[in-house]
Order: structure tokens, then C-alpha cells, then sequence
């Protein structure tokens, strides 16, 4: 090829990969133009079910099928090229696809199968991702150089002729960088390849194509290269497994690269995977054909990771030793808490001894590697980049040109280099030898630690460009010693702050922990994976590998089980066929049949005893946490582990009540969730539901326990505040759909219309469509984290996660009631069905029966499915089952002419409403009935082909007990949420538990052997106060002719915000939702057991109380106390009550909804009230504007007049009502209202804030920002009546608040960056202040910083909070006794209106960081705060 440009070589290069991706077929979707930092989710959601499943399957699990003949080779391969071109649009890690080839090689092995029965060797089928540097035949070679850009391989890589015999298919090539020598991905002629967990930083080098390609799971294993850490730094920023082996254990004769002759420092192959059984897969693969009958340099060496076989100090335990740093660059916090994640778990296995490793001169190990890197100086890697005239990549220049290791050698200091090698090889050994803990017989050393725990960097993936230490990971290249890389967490910043007053080592401990570190900097690392690294001896390959499993099976890898996340968790496994419409499939071998709900089925039983045992550790943890006085019980659980049904059996419930159920549900769900910040500090209750074997929902509890499980078991902190995800953001109603961007890319009217094709879909199969196919599809928006709200997310699929069949989750159950259109539901004849990730069906005496829930829709008859049927899946859709639950708010539908909704939200409800009938209200259809003919003698629902539900609560029965309440479940204690709104004012009373106790008395037997414990009529609750508190029921079990569960009853009430908001309210701004989560919690711990210190003890006790019955051990008197304090001691009042207006039981929380005015100033400030017209007016300084609004007439009155130059503050003028003075931009000016003319009266220099006092104007100056960032040239000035002007303070940034004590003794003032509000005293008659003092400071470590303020009439001084989202209540004493939520970041100034203050705010700054705060930034908000404000003063001219 003739010399070109070297732009043209790129040009060339990446049009032929893209010309690659073109013959995918079906082409790749496209992606959003719009990328979120976290692409992950997006290939689950434009891909088919059967391809997300078949490219998240691991390694072993595809061998196991291809080589089975239950998947073919085609179908995997084409599944796996889809991905790839996504994850190429997504990250940009390919090279090539190889479509054609792969599918060819694909059919010659199916045909193989076909014709053979018998798979063609150990990978058959499998598709390998492979980098780009390694030899295919007949394609490039050019290693990141666009002067090799024409190389050609002649023959395939060896490594890669093993694994083409072994039965693989190739069939994409990945990026590398320039000179192979980075540990990012990034060349000239494809640029650079990002991470997908976050795109702003490295997915990692130099196998970084493959870290992105196997990360976005379009690769489940590959083959990359390592001389520094080039597997294991991509492995470790992706998520994934990656391994180092020893040098000549893997073949690398056809590997493109620099330098490829010299053995001081020698390159590796070998694999990234997303399991650890691949990596092992492939190594067993390579060295069972035996490459060094090939290759004369590779070692004679099988593999062999038999236990027998293994390497062994004589040890009895597995000695682990932690490099907790290596003594040169610190850990970030991340990687310093996966360390201590993991050494916690260790420490708790009883084979395992946990010890710490001294880093030996690991800055020496450097000055040797990076010495011997580049022997000719970079002669090489410098010829081939000037070849071109490409330019130097930044971390190509930092390797080579700004390395001053980089020198060219002669052959004696070769010599002496090699020799310091051998040397700090040798005396590394003697480190590792000298941890020997006695001697065998023969004198040998016995005890040494096994294996070494170390980072494999400094922190997560560095941001582009930044990766610049290798020390972590080229340690282990200069030792020769085989290194694997696992998986732990994600980088959470609400955990991982930074170190407070750390000082670095040395200049690169600097680099990596910069003196400017901001706050906000984990934030740069939101969702990164974190990952450590696992070292072995030299060729101690096969121990690493195995000693992986144990450490890997002692936690929990945050890509296995994303409950571990804090994070939300996108859904792993869509497995719907056919997105929302049911569709007929081969059924399963075991044809489905209804059963006898007799017992419990087999697959809940055989879950059952792995949960039991998982609840084990969380159980003892929490009532260790707990204490109860004289009473150990970690120990009685400990005693008690091999006995199951000795211990306590935990069950949660969420009562319904929408919204308003979900939120303070979730508040509950939080407290009890040890992942939750702080849930596990004293007074908290964390642990509680990993200690719990059941959870129920039903109505907004059941989208509660929905939306936990359809996002992966996500923590309730996740599935409020990922910024990437639209779920739970609530301020969008219902009927107006989600925001547009994000995951959802659709406007209200998009959205309505995907709902309905959605809908039509599956009547258009043949199935019957009910208003609750809408209303579920429409909840899925908001509570299922995936495009188009995941059509093809089915109940089932929860069955099917890893983290629920490992049970390391509690079993999920939604109930439902059954009911013909138009009946009545009343408790006494209602049949309660019950949705659960196995089964659907009931246990009432009626039907009595269940099916697989995977197969509802399926036309059951008589119990069976005929031979002729296909089984139906999808059928069992997760937005639709919780639709069923709460199903009565279809009723809303039916009255949308007379709600409040959107035009365009009232025609589609009315469209749907003539095709469906409105006969059809509030039922869900199940038809066809899985239940027809089934129990003909006993079921109603037996005669009819046509099975209808209905929304749970309609029986009264607003708490799902009767789940939990079953017999054969055994449970003990059941913590039940009561959300509902039985009161006037939508306060619980107690309902529920009373109708789900008459059922149980019911003389129709519909209760059928379930015991409930005897509670008062609902006007006792009340009087007695039951309905406000936490009431134990239960609590002594002889009253009871059959064992029931102690019942802990937690009814909704005011700790610290006013909850009860009407269940039919459809949005809530992020502050009404955040405060109401934040009341559940207060419930739940009893506002963290400052309303009874006891209350921790007490919940121990109730969890324990029904174990120790069984197991006859005596009840420790601190629960004898408690259960005297807790448990409803019979007595009743049955009077009628009166209205029930519950008062706070902690400090409330002030919050406001929607704003007042929803504008979108650029700098809304100074807001003012005229009482003289009872008008407020404030102004925007950036848009040069000033609003009023008549507060009489309201928000229709707003008027904005328009100001020729930029004011920021405003007070009234004696006698002169059609003028202001104002602080202007360059000082006092008159403003006149009606011209809007300003004219300068004193001109200073710019201004900031500030009102009059005692007939003299204020006002606070500071350099103007858009010329330069505020410095400390600002000053306040006082204006006289006489217009004589006094520069009162000076040094000042952001002069800000001013204002007077009731006395006129005291003024308070706010210079913003110093978060100080200082007080002065003053004097009235002169206008002087002297004495200055800090009044109140801000917390350093809280976001945010004070801006305006304003007095009430009592003294307390009322400050915003610009960046904290809040304005704060301060005491005359300086301390903080109340404060007000705002749904934006932004706020700048409080005014009193009488009672009512009104807050300004500006538009948000950060927009990407802080989403929430952008849709009100700039907005007037309203509060009522029960107490006026300071009298204000006129100007005197």
C-alpha cells in the first residue's frame, strides 16, 4: 500500500469495521444518540429475550447446551455478533465482526452434531472474542500502529488453532492501544475505547477491547495480553474475571507486537471471562493439547487443579495474606473497602486464616520492569508511530517520553538489569518464605502464606488518559507470578468519600490522591466496578485459579448478585418470547399440571431450606447488634443453626394504598435493609430482611415488592436516586409518562401510544385485554427499570435470578382477590390467589390449587394441559400481575372526565374504555381460567373457561397476611406496613387486621386451618391509640387454638412529615417522596429508637418469641418488659371516635410540593413582600427581570416587568410607591415599576444582596463572576437618607443575607463562601456594627452553603441553602430547629408573607450530575411556617 495520510489509513480502518457490523443480520438495533454514563442495560432492552439470554448465559452453562444439541451453534454465534455491534456503538471495542466466517464455521458444526451426536470437541460452538494483536489468517496485524495498518498474518495464532480444534467460533476482533504499552484502550486508528459501566472512564489496557466487549456481555470469553496488567486492569474496570498464568504455560508464537524476541520481561496470554469456570475452561482447553510439542518455550506442564495436586505448605488452613497497599500509591476508598469486604468474609470461614503482607521495595520493582521494557530505548515503538506521522496517543508519550527509565542499553546493562531481576526475585521469595510459621520434618518450611490479596490499582477505572501507575499489576510481571483478577462491588459515592487531610507519599501518590480532590469526587466513579486480584507462587497457576473459588464463594460478586450493589441493579432476564402478547411454546418435558395446595410445592421447599440457611449470618448479626440484655442470642441461633425449624421465621408485609403504601413501605423496607447507609448504626434495624424468609405486597406495597425484585433486589436508596434510571420518579404522573432521555425515550404522546400497541399486541393473539393490561403497562414506566417499561419482563423470571435460587433474597408473594365483573368482594367469600416466582393459585378451601406461574395462559382443563396444547409463557407479565394487585385504580380510569389529567391522557383512557366495555371496572382477566374444571365440587371459578381478579384490598384485607398466615409456612413473626387510608384523612385504623382476623372466624371455613390472633374493633385502634404506635398481636400463644404468627402491626403515622396523602394522588415531587420514605423509616425504628430506646430489644424479642416457645428456653426479662409495653393487652373501647389528627412523634420535616410559580429564572433573588397590597415581587438577576404576583389573586396574577441592567436587590422608598431603590450592577439605583428605567443614584461597583434597616439601604458588592471567578475584592456598603455612602465591611467574596435582631441590637450577615453567617453588634442611631462573631457555620461536610435569610417575629433566622436544596431554621442560639425541603438544589432567598414564606431559587448548574433539580430550578416556592416574619422598613430619601 502506497503511504497515505495516516487520517486516511483511520478512515480505511474504521469504514471496514463498520462495513463488518453492516452484515450482522438482523442488523444491530441502533443505540440512543443520547448515551447515559452506564450503557449496560441498553443491549437488554433492543435485543430479543432469547439473545439476552443466550449472550448472559456463562461459559460453562453454553458448553454444557451446545454440546448437548439444545442450542446450536447459529443461533449462539448470531446472538453473540448482535450484542457485539451494540457494544461497538456503545464503547467502540471492536475491530472487526467476522460474520460471515463465524456463521459458516457455526453451520459446519451443527452439522457436525446433526450428523455425529456428538460434539466436535470441548468448546463446540462456543463464539471466542479475540484482540486484535493475535494472528488470524489473512487479516490485519497492526498492534495500534497505523503504520502497520497493511500487515497481513499468514497463519492463524497458535494459541488459536488450540482452541479452532477444540470446536470455537471466532468472531470479533478488539481494540488495543497504541504500542500495546497502556493500561487504557485508545489508538489513532479507531480511537478509544470507554468503559460501559461509566463512559467517562478506561475500560482498561491494553485488552481493553475485550474488558468493554466481554463487560457489555457481547463476548462471555476471550483471549488478551498481558506484560503489565493489560488483562487483568481491563478485567478489574469492567467487572470481570481475567488471568495472568506464568510465563510459557500459554503458546504465543503469531502474537503481533514490539520487542517480540527479548525474555527479560515476556508478554502472556490469556483470558477474560465472565465467570471463573471459563478462565479455568479455557486453560484446561490450551494445555490439554499439549502446546509445547509446538512451541519448544512452553513448559511440559498440564493442567492439573486437583486438590491432591496442588502446591501446599502443610497448612491446615488457607493462608491468606492482604496487601492493603503497596506502599508507594495509597488505595482509593473503593478498593480499600472491597479489601475489608472480603478479608471480613474470610475471616468468618473457619478454614481460612487471614493475615496481612509487608510490600517489599515495591517503588525498586518498578525502576527494574520499567528499565527492562524498553531495552532500545523505544527504537522500535518510535519508528513504527513516526512511520505514519500519527500523532503520540498521551499515555503512548507518558510510557515512552516521559518515562525516564527509557533508555537504550547496551548488552552489559542488559546484563546488569537482568541480574537486579533474578536478584529482587530471589529476595521476594525469602519475603514470601519468611512467612513460614514452623518446619516439617525433613526441615522444611511449613505455614507460609498461600496466596496474596492485593488491589489491581489504585482505584476503579481511572478517567481517560489518567492511567498512569502499573504498579499494582506489573509487580507481579517482574515476579513472574500467575495473578487472577474477580469481581467485588461497585464504587458507591455515598459510602466511598473521600479521605479527609490525607497527604500523599510522593509525586505519584499525588497524581492518584490530588490536593484539590473535591467532595463530589466519587461521583466521577459512580458504578464502577471495583475488583481485586488473587497472586500465587511462580507456576502455581492451577492453585490461584482454585484458591479463587473459595474467596469468590465466601461473597458475593457484584455481577452475580446485584443486591449487593447500593446501586440500582438493571433486571438480568427478560424471558418473555414475545414482549407484552402471550405466545405459544414447546412445553417442557415435565408437561405443567395444576396441584393440590396441600403442601407446599417442591420448589419452594427445596428454596426453602437454602434460604433458611443464608439468614443464618444476618440473623445473628442483627441481634448481636441488637443486645438484648442477658441474653445471648447469636449464640442461641448458633446452637440452634442445625435445626431449621428451631429458629426464627421471619415474614415482612406491605400493605396497599398506593403511592402513598409504596413510599412509606419503602421507607420500612430501607430500615430494614443492611445495605441501606446507616441502617446498621445503633438504634437502626438493618439486617431485619436479610434475617427475613418471606416478603408480601399488595396494591402499591405489591409495586413496592415488584419494582425491588423486577430491578434485581435493588436497594430502596438505589431505586430512588440513580441518576441514570427513570424508575420511581414520581413527580411524572402516571398519565403523563416519564421523561424523555435516560433509559425512556418517549413524549406523552409516544408513550400512550406504546401502551396501546402494546396492548393490542396481545388482544390482537387472542387473549382477552382488561383495563388492567393499561394500567400495569403504565406502572411498568415508573417501576421496572427498562426501555418502554419492559414488555417482556415477566413474574416468573424472578425465579430465575441468581440472587433469588441462591437465596440470598426473601420469596416474594402479591395476592389478589377473584371476582366476577360486577360482584361485590366481602371478606367472608372472597377466593385470595397468590402470585409467587414459582406458583399462582390459592390455599383457600375453594380452588385450592396452584399452577406454574410461568404458564398461565395456557388453556388448563381439569388440572392438565391436553396433548395437543402448547404451553403459553409470557403471559405472567410483571407490570400486569402488579396491576392485578391493585387493580382498583382502574375505578380512576372510569371517572377520568372529572379528574384533573392531561386532555391527551383523558382521550386515551376514553378510547380504550368503548372496545373494552365499562362493565369491565376494576378486573384483571385471567382467561383462559388455569383453574377450569378444576375442583368442580368446591369452586365457583371451576365452571367458568374465564378466571377474573381484582385489586387485594377489595376484601378489606389491605395487609397481604394471608400468604404468610399459611400452615405449612410456618412463620413466627410477620412485621406488617399498614399504609391504608381508613380514616377521614387517610390514616390506618386497624382494618385490615380486623378483616383478615373474621375471615379467619368465618363459618364457611374459607379460612381453612389459618390462625390469626384475636384484635380489637377498628374504634379501639383508635382510642387506644394502637393506630400510632407499633401493637404486637400474639403475643401469647396458648390463647389460640393453633399456633399463628406473632404479629408486629407498624400503622403509617407522622414521625417527621405529614404522610397521609390520598391514595388517588398520582405525583409527587422528589422532596414529598423523599420525606415520605424518610417517615416509613422513622416508623419502622420508631424514629431510630429515639422515641424508645427499646425498641431495637423489643423487635429481637418479637422476632425470637415463637423460637423460644418451641425450644423451651426461658424469655429473657427484657422482652418480658417489652412484650408488657407492645403487646394489646385485650382491653377495648368501641366508642366512636373523634376525627383522628395525629401530632408528630419526632421533629418534623417541612417540605414543599409543587412551586408556587414554575419558572425558570436564571437567579431568582430578594424575594419581597408588600403588605400594603399584599403582593410579593423578586427578581432575576441573570435575566434582568423583576416578578410580582398578587398573593390575593394567586399565581394568575403573576406579572414580569423587564429591567434595562441587572438588579439583585430591592426595597420600597418613603412616599414613592411607583419607585424602588435597588442595589444595580454598579450600585444604588432608582427603579421605576412603570418604565422600567433605572437610573444610578451612587454608583459603588457591583452588588450583591441585602434590604434596608432603619431607614438606610445595604448593600453587599462583588466582582463580576462573568469576568472572573468571585475573589475577596468585595464589600458591603451602607446608603444613608442623606445618599452619603459607607463602605462598612471589605475583604468579602459572595456578600450575601443581612438582616436585624427584633431589638435592633444585633445584625447578622452571610459572606456565602465562608458558610459563616456572622452577628455584629449595631447600633440603630449611627448605623455602626463592631464585635464581629461567628453566629452559626455551615458544615464543612454537607452540600451546599448559606445565601439569603430572612427574621421571623420570634428571633430565629431563616437561611437557604444554595446547593443543599433546603433552607434551614436557626435559634437565637445559633442552632438548627427546623428546616424545609425543596425539590431543587438551587435556593437563594426566603421572604415571610404573613404566615407563609416564599423561597426563590435558580436554575440548576449541574444539570447532568443533579437531574432532579432541574425541573423547578429557577421556581418560586410556597411554605407554610405558622410564624411571621420581622417587620420591614421603607428607604427615606
Amino acid at each position: 500500500m502506497a503511504k497515505l495520510p495516516w487520517q486516511e489509513v483511520a478512515k480505511t480502518a474504521r469504514d471496514l469495521r463498520d462495513e463488518s457490523l453492516s452484515q450482522v443480520k438482523p442488523p444491530g438495533p441502533d443505540v440512543p444518540h443520547h448515551l447515559p454514563k452506564d450503557v449496560t442495560a441498553i443491549p437488554r432492552d433492543l435485543l430479543t429475550q432469547d439473545e439476552v439470554a443466550i449472550t448472559e448465559s456463562l461459559p460453562e452453562d453454553l458448553v454444557l447446551k451446545l454440546g448437548s444439541g439444545k442450542l446450536t451453534s447459529a443461533v449462539v454465534v448470531n446472538a453473540f455478533l448482535r450484542r457485539a455491534s451494540l457494544a461497538q456503538k456503545l464503547t467502540n471495542c471492536v475491530t472487526e465482526l467476522l460474520p460471515e466466517e463465524a456463521l459458516s464455521r457455526a453451520k459446519y458444526l451443527d452439522d457436525y452434531y446433526t450428523k455425529h451426536k456428538t460434539p466436535i470437541g470441548p468448546l463446540h460452538g462456543l463464539p471466542i472474542s479475540v484482540k486484535e494483536h493475535l494472528a488470524m489468517k489473512g487479516k490485519g496485524l497492526n498492534a495500534g500502529f497505523v503504520s502497520w495498518w497493511d500487515n497481513k498474518s499468514e497463519e492463524d495464532a497458535h494459541i488459536l488453532k488450540i482452541l479452532w480444534r477444540a470446536g470455537c467460533v471466532f468472531y470479533a476482533r478488539t481494540t488495543e492501544p497504541q504500542t500495546l504499552m497502556q493500561l487504557e484502550t485508545s489508538n489513532n486508528l479507531y480511537g478509544v475505547t470507554v468503559n460501559p459501566f461509566n463512559r467517562d472512564l478506561t475500560s482498561g489496557g491494553s485488552s481493553g477491547g475485550e474488558g468493554a466487549l466481554i463487560g457489555l456481555r457481547g463476548s462471555c470469553l476471550g483471549i488478551g495480553s498481558d506484560i503489565g496488567g493489560s488483562i487483568r486492569s481491563p478485567a478489574a474496570n469492567c467487572g470481570l474475571y481475567g488471568f495472568r498464568p506464568s510465563t510459557y504455560r500459554l503458546p504465543t508464537e503469531g502474537m503481533a507486537a514490539t520487542m517480540l524476541s527479548e525474555e527479560h520481561i515476556v508478554a502472556v496470554v490469556g483470558p477474560l471471562s465472565t465467570s471463573l469456570e471459563g478462565i479455568k475452561l479455557f486453560m484446561k482447553v490450551v494445555l490439554s493439547a499439549m502446546p509445547w510439542l509446538v512451541e519448544p518455550s512452553c513448559i511440559p506442564l498440564p493442567w492439573n487443579d486437583q486438590e491432591s495436586h496442588l502446591p501446599t505448605s502443610s497448612n491446615k488452613k488457607l493462608r491468606v495474606a492482604v496487601l492493603w497497599s503497596d506502599g508507594v500509591v495509597k488505595p482509593h476508598p473503593p478498593v480499600t473497602r472491597a479489601l475489608k469486604e472480603v478479608t471480613s468474609k474470610l475471616q468468618g470461614l473457619p478454614d481460612v486464616e487471614v493475615t496481612t503482607w509487608t510490600p517489599y521495595k515495591h517503588d525498586e520493582a518498578w525502576e527494574i520492569i520499567a528499565s527492562l521494557y524498553f531495552a532500545d530505548g523505544a527504537t522500535e515503538e518510535m519508528d513504527a508511530i513516526s512511520a505514519s506521522g500519527e500523532p503520540w496517543r498521551p499515555l503512548s508519550k507518558f510510557i515512552i517520553q516521559e518515562n525516564r527509565y527509557v533508555k537504550h542499553l547496551s548488552i552489559e546493562e542488559v546484563w546488569q538489569w537482568t541480574g537486579r531481576r533474578e536478584q529482587y526475585r530471589r529476595a521476594y521469595a525469602k519475603v514470601w518464605n519468611d512467612t513460614a510459621t514452623g518446619t516439617g520434618k525433613n526441615g522444611e518450611a511449613e505455614g507460609m502464606v498461600d496466596v496474596i490479596l492485593t488491589p489491581v490499582g489504585p482505584g476503579a477505572a481511572p478517567p481517560l488518559d489518567q492511567a498512569k501507575y502499573w504498579g499494582y499489576t506489573s509487580q507481579w510481571n517482574l515476579l513472574d507470578y500467575p495473578a487472577l483478577v474477580f469481581p467485588v462491588s461497585k464504587v458507591d459515592p455515598s459510602v466511598d468519600k473521600v479521605e479527609e487531610g490525607y497527604e500523599p507519599m510522593n509525586e505519584k501518590d499525588a497524581f492518584n490522591h490530588p490536593a484539590d480532590t473535591r467532595e463530589d469526587e466519587p461521583d466521577k466513579y459512580q458504578g464502577a466496578p471495583i475488583s481485586l486480584q488473587l497472586i500465587a507462587r511462580r507456576y502455581e497457576d492451577e492453585k490461584v485459579c482454585r484458591r479463587s473459588c473459595i474467596l469468590t464463594s465466601s461473597f458475593r460478586a457484584f455481577d452475580r448478585a446485584g443486591a449487593e450493589s447500593r446501586a440500582l441493579i438493571p433486571r438480568a432476564l427478560p424471558n418473555a418470547p414475545n414482549g407484552y402478547t402471550p405466545e405459544d411454546t414447546d412445553c417442557p418435558s415435565n408437561r405443567p399440571v395444576a396441584r393440590s395446595a396441600a403442601d407446599l410445592s417442591d420448589s419452594e421447599s427445596s428454596w426453602l431450606n437454602t434460604r433458611r440457611n443464608k439468614t443464618l449470618d444476618p440473623m445473628q448479626t442483627l441481634l448481636q447488634r441488637i443486645n438484648i440484655p442477658n441474653f445471648d442470642a447469636p449464640s442461641y441461633i448458633r446452637n440452634n443453626a442445625q435445626n431449621q425449624s428451631a429458629l426464627p421465621n421471619i415474614a415482612i408485609a406491605a400493605s396497599g394504598g398506593g403511592y402513598r403504601a409504596l413510599l412509606n413501605g419503602a421507607g420500612a423496607i430501607a430500615a430494614f435493609d443492611s445495605r441501606e447507609e446507616n441502617s446498621t448504626s445503633a438504634g437502626h434495624l438493618g439486617g431485619l430482611l436479610q434475617s427475613a424468609t418471606y416478603i408480601g405486597g399488595l396494591s402499591g406495597g405489591g409495586w413496592l415488592v415488584g419494582s425491588i425484585f423486577m430491578n434485581s433486589f435493588s436497594t430502596v436508596s438505589g431505586l430512588l436516586n440513580d441518576p441514570s434510571s427513570t424508575v420511581w420518579q414520581f413527580q411524572n404522573s402516571i398519565f403523563k409518562g416519564p421523561d424523555t432521555g435516560k433509559i425512556q425515550l418517549l413524549d406523552t404522546a409516544d408513550y400512550f401510544k406504546t401502551i396501546e400497541e402494546q396492548v393490542s399486541d396481545k388482544g390482537d393473539a387472542g387473549y382477552n385485554r382488561s383495563i388492567t393490561d393499561y394500567w400495569g403497562r403504565a406502572l411498568s414506566f415508573q417501576l421496572i427499570n427498562a426501555t418502554d417499561g419492559g414488555p417482556g419482563y415477566t413474574w416468573s423470571s424472578i425465579a430465575l435470578a441468581d440472587n433469588f435460587a441462591q437465596g440470598d433474597t426473601p420469596f416474594p408473594a402479591l395476592v389478589a382477590d377473584a371476582r366476577a365483573p360486577g360482584d361485590t368482594v366481602i371478606s367472608g367469600n372472597s377466593t385470595i390467589f397468590e402470585f409467587n416466582p414459582f406458583e399462582f393459585g390459592t390455599w383457600d378451601p375453594t380452588t385450592f390449587g396452584f399452577v406454574p406461574v410461568e404458564f398461565i395462559g395456557s388453556n388448563f382443563s381439569g388440572g392438565v394441559l391436553a396433548s395437543s396444547e402448547d404451553c403459553v409463557r409470557g403471559f405472567d407479565n410483571a407490570g400486569y400481575v402488579m396491576g392485578t394487585s391493585s387493580s382498583l385504580f382502574n375505578q380512576f380510569l372510569l371517572q377520568v372526565d372529572t379528574t384533573s389529567i392531561p386532555d391527551l391522557a383523558k382521550e386515551f383512557v376514553t378510547s380504550i374504555l368503548d372496545p373494552i366495555g365499562q362493565d369491565n371496572n376494576d378486573i384483571a382477566d385471567y382467561s383462559p381460567n388455569p383453574f377450569y374444571g378444576y375442583h368442580n365440587s368446591t369452586s365457583r371459578n371451576a365452571q367458568s373457561s374465564r378466571l377474573t381478579l381484582v385489586d387485594g384490598g377489595e376484601d378489606l384485607q389491605n395487609i397481604p397476611l394471608h400468604p404468610m398466615i399459611q400452615p405449612n409456612r410456618n412463620v413466627d413473626v410477620i412485621f406488617a406496613v399498614d399504609s391504608s387510608a381508613d380514616t377521614d384523612n387517610f390514616w390506618p385504623n386497624g382494618t385490615a387486621l380486623v378483616a383478615t382476623y373474621e375471615r379467619n372466624l368465618n363459618s364457611s371455613g374459607i379460612g381453612n386451618g389459618t390462625s390469626f390472633p384475636a384484635v380489637p374493633d377498628t374504634n379501639s385502634f383508635v382510642n387506644l391509640g394502637l393506630n400510632t404506635r407499633p401493637t404486637f398481636f400474639g403475643c401469647n400463644s396458648s390463647n389460640t387454638s393453633s399456633i399463628t404468627p406473632l404479629i408486629v402491626y407498624l400503622p403509617n403515622a407522622p414521625y417527621v412529615f405529614q404522610s397521609n396523602i390520598s391514595t388517588f394522588t398520582f405525583d409527587y415531587n422528589l422532596t414529598t417522596r423523599n420525606a415520605i420514605v424518610e417517615n416509613g423509616y422513622n416508623v419502622a425504628t420508631m424514629g431510630n429508637a429515639t422515641t424508645d430506646p427499646q425498641w431495637p430489644v423489643c423487635v429481637g424479642c418479637a422476632i425470637l418469641s415463637r423460637s423460644l416457645e418451641r425450644t423451651n428456653t426461658p424469655v429473657p426479662d427484657a422482652c418480658s418488659q417489652c412484650f408488657l409495653r407492645y403487646c394489646w393487652d385485650g382491653q377495648t373501647n368501641s366508642t366512636r371516635p373523634p376525627l383522628y389528627e395525629p401530632s408528630f412523634r419526632g421533629q418534623a420535616l417541612k417540605t414543599s410540593g409543587a412551586p408556587y410559580l414554575h419558572l425558570h429564572c436564571g437567579l431568582g433573588e430578594a424575594p419581597f413582600y408588600e403588605e400594603s397590597t399584599n403582593a410579593l415581587r423578586f427578581v432575576d438577576i441573570v435575566k434582568e427581570k423583576v416578578h410580582t404576583v398578587d398573593l390575593g389573586k394567586g399565581p394568575s396574577s403573576h406579572k414580569i416587568l423587564d429591567v434595562k441592567g441587572a438588579i439583585s436587590t430591592t426595597a420600597h422608598i418613603e412616599g414613592k410607591d411607583d419607585e424602588l431603590v435597588v442595589g444595580a450592577k454598579l450600585g444604588y439605583a432608582i427603579f421605576n415599576r412603570s418604565t422600567g428605567a433605572l437610573e444610578y443614584i451612587k454608583k459603588v461597583w457591583n452588588h450583591s444582596d441585602g434590604p434596608g434597616k432603619a431607614e438606610r439601604y445595604w448593600v453587599g458588592c462583588m466582582n463580576d463572576p462573568k469576568v472572573k471567578a468571585p475573589t475577596n475584592e468585595g464589600a458591603l456598603f451602607r446608603l444613608d437618607p442623606d445618599l452619603s455612602l459607607h463602605r462598612v465591611l471589605e475583604d468579602l467574596t459572595i456578600p450575601n443575607g443581612i438582616g436585624w435582631s427584633a431589638d435592633d441590637t444585633k445584625m447578622y450577615f452571610i459572606d456565602t463562601p465562608t458558610r459563616n453567617i456572622f452577628v455584629f453588634d449595631f447600633d440603630l442611631p449611627s448605623g455602626n456594627i463592631s464585635n464581629r462573631q461567628v453566629f452559626f457555620h455551615y458544615p464543612d461536610d454537607q452540600e451546599g452553603a448559606p445565601d439569603g435569610f430572612a427574621m421571623d417575629s420570634e428571633s430565629n433566622l431563616w437561611t437557604a441553602i444554595c446547593g443543599g436544596w433546603k433552607v434551614l431554621k436557626i435559634s437565637p442560639k445559633g442552632e438548627v430547629v427546623g428546616e424545609i425541603s425543596l425539590p431543587t438544589r438551587m435556593i437563594t432567598c426566603p421572604a415571610f408573607a404573613g404566615t407563609e414564606m416564599f423561597v426563590t431559587s435558580a436554575e440548576e448548574e449541574e444539570p447532568e450530575k443533579y437531574p432532579g433539580s432541574v425541573e423547578y430550578g429557577g421556581s418560586l416556592f410556597k411554605v407554610e411556617v405558622r410564624v411571621t416574619g420581622m417587620p420591614l422598613h421603607r428607604f427615606k430619601q
